[in-house]
């Protein structure tokens, strides 16, 4: 399994913040030079031209790329904002421009979400909002192939978003090298069935992510979305939340999802996407210890599941 190259995730979000640098040199004493662009990164850069700049030097100097961009999401930015509650133009031109800084940097592909806030917050149904998330992929398309990059939707852990849904996102327009998918493996985790598991345990947020229907488990996500994963994001948690620990602090079966994952035919990038705080958040208790994680644990547990 050895040998695969991993663009690893760090919360960067300013080029010019302080700590960028030293980071970074951690990092290389390491032996990696290969990140993702991150959410923040992508969205400061892309209205911020100065950031771009600095970012553009900061790569050059030490030596290092900047690759498979996030791009930048949330309630006016993912997939399927209706364009009675949001503008919608104003969310492709940031795209547009995101993913031409994408290009510029060498990322092969672009993950986007499909979105959950208007589901869960708004209420409004999945049926009303997949339409508009294929909406946009259909618009963001043309820049895509015109930059030679591929959106990869992600798979993620609410009713609108789920491994089945974004497969339908897809499907009309998988003619196109374009568009792909993302497989997130905390995500497929949390919705995974395994002996034992309790949907009482699950974290406040999930029932309110299904409220149109409950929970829905999925026994064999990455078996549907094999074929069209483009890249990935690689974490673990204990089956109930969202907390992106490091592998083999959660219950992912690594022996079974590593060997498929790098088996995947489409596959262009992989991408680590550990959350590097500690205590407790949003997602729930977080797996990190005290302290949170180091880079040496963080390269060290890569490496054991195959990577440089």
């Amino acid at each position: 399994m050895a040998g695969h190259l991993l663009n690893y995730y760090y919360p960067f979000q300013y080029p010019n913040d302080p700590h960028f640098k030293s980071i970074l040199r951690e990092f290389l004493d390491w032996g990696v030079n290969s990140f993702v662009f991150t959410v923040g990164l992508a969205y400061e850069c892309a209205i911020n031209p100065e950031s771009l700049v600095t970012l553009r030097g900061i790569a050059k100097e030490f030596g290092v790329t900047f690759h498979s961009m996030h791009a930048p999401y949330g309630r006016e930015q993912d997939l399927d904002i209706p364009p009675h509650l949001e503008d919608r133009k104003a969310m492709f031109d940031l795209h547009r421009r995101a993913m031409g800084i994408a290009a510029e940097f060498g990322c092969k592909t672009y993950t986007m979400h499909v979105g959950a806030s208007h589901y869960v917050h708004d209420r409004i149904p999945a049926a009303e909002l997949v339409p508009w998330a294929k909406n946009a992929l259909e618009t963001l398309l043309p820049t895509a192939e015109k930059l030679g990059i591929v959106i990869a939707v992600e798979n993620s852990f609410e009713g609108v978003n789920s491994p089945d849904v974004v497969l339908d996102i897809i499907k009309d327009y998988v003619s196109s090298p374009s568009i792909g998918l993302c497989y997130d493996t905390g995500h497929a985790n949390i919705l995974a069935p395994f002996p034992g598991k309790q949907q009482s345990l699950y974290e406040s947020y999930m029932p309110g992510s299904w409220w149109e229907t409950g929970i829905v488990e999925e026994a064999a996500s990455l078996d549907k979305m094999a074929p069209y994963v483009v890249t990935c994001h690689i974490h673990d948690n204990n089956g109930y939340g969202d907390l992106h620990g490091m592998p083999f602090d959660g219950c992912v079966k690594w022996d079974v999802i590593m060997p498929k994952l790098f088996a995947c035919p489409r596959m262009l990038e992989f991408q680590s996407e550990v959350c590097f705080d500690y205590g407790t958040n949003w997602a729930g208790k977080l797996l990190a210890p005290v302290g949170g994680y180091s880079i040496k644990r963080y390269v060290e547990t890569f490496r054991k599941l195959g990577f440089n």
